[in-house]
């Protein structure tokens, strides 16, 4: 299953303790989680900071798990999360016109 991520960093935390902690992370093994691999991660140099990433995962625990890795790890690092099944734009295109 794809996934794209659009999320907001909660601004009232420190942005170097959340490249720490993103760095603690991904280094330790501990994200992305089991059953899930990263296709895309970007982040915007905005105020406050968001981002997107895609993601493909084994199922939607795998999903979850990614989310709440960051949130246990951080309560309140992100001000706004949105996950949803994601297609390739060129197999989304021929169901609109199904």
């Amino acid at each position: 299953m794809l996934t794209m991520v659009y999320w907001e960093l909660n601004p009232d935390k420190d942005i170097k303790e959340i490249a720490k902690l993103g760095a603690q992370l991904t280094q330790s093994g501990k994200y992305p989680t089991k059953g899930t691999k990263i296709i895309a991660w970007y982040v915007t140099p905005s105020i406050p900071a968001w981002g997107v990433t895609i993601a493909e995962g084994e199922s939607e625990e795998a999903a979850f798990n990614d989310l709440l890795v960051w949130t246990k790890a951080m309560p309140g690092i992100f001000s706004c999360f949105k996950m949803s099944p994601a297609l390739p734009t060129e197999k989304a295109m021929p169901l609109a016109f199904a």
